[in-house]
């Protein structure tokens, strides 16, 4: 897979909607509800974010066949193998990562086995192939603004033997009240709630804004397995 190819895939998932929109709302930390959130941007007009739903609980299809279509994950990648059920076993248990050089923080979502993985400020594949790759541009959890929406990528399957392989994996299976939690290089801890869980097309880029008055973490990936021709959005608010 080429660097080109995954710019390509990064410009187009950035591309600005203009359109007016209809929200997803003040959510209790375990049962969301829906209303207006408007989005804040300087020198932009704010505007709502649209009203989704949030996708079907039950689990998704499996494929270890080689005649599974064509994967297409967050950033244009193409031809990722589909894990063995070794490596799916492997999932179900604790991984714990290393901050490898260039990380700007560090990513636990405890109830998904997921600690410390690494977090890199950049949209490049070398990145991406090390842990979880934050948008540049959009938040930071330190950013010092009225709002913030942290925005982070990762791969759902990804190459073996990478720090990114199945990172995400499970990430559909989070739900509204549990907690995740960022790691700056100093050890600062900035926790956030699981507030909502959704579906969009690749090229929904609304979900990277900001939300007037709100303090969130987005995450992506890819979805459903195994034709990956949707993007699954992870909300949660900083608590």
């Amino acid at each position: 897979m080429t660097l080109a190819l995954a710019l390509a895939g990064v410009a187009a998932f950035i591309a600005l909607t203009e359109e007016s929109q209809k929200a997803v709302a003040a959510r209790s930390s375990a049962e969301p509800s829906h209303g207006p959130l408007v989005r804040s941007e300087p020198d932009a007009d704010p505007w709502v974010e649209p009203d989704v739903t949030s996708p079907e609980q039950s689990p998704e299809p499996e494929s270890n066949s080689p005649d599974a279509p064509e994967q297409t994950l967050p950033l244009d990648e193409y031809n990722y193998p589909l894990p063995t059920n070794e490596q799916l076993q492997n999932t179900n248990h604790q991984r714990h990562y290393h901050l490898p050089p260039g990380a700007i923080m560090s990513l636990t979502i405890d109830s998904l086995g997921l600690h410390n993985a690494p977090v890199l400020d950049s949209m490049t594949t070398r990145a991406l192939d090390k842990g979880v790759v934050h948008l540049p541009d959009t938040s930071l959890p330190w950013s010092d603004t009225p709002e913030r929406n942290v925005y982070l990528a990762g791969h759902r399957l990804g190459w073996p033997g990478t720090g990114s392989h199945l990172v995400f994996y499970h990430l559909n299976q989070l739900d509204p009240g549990e907690r995740i939690t960022l790691r700056d290089r100093e050890g600062n801890r900035y926790d956030y709630r699981v507030i909502d869980r959704f579906s969009v097309e690749p090229q929904e880029s609304w979900v990277t804004g900001r939300v007037e008055g709100r303090d969130l973490l987005t995450l992506q990936t890819c979805t459903p397995i195994p034709i990956f021709d949707k993007r699954l959005i992870v909300r949660a608010e900083r608590i």
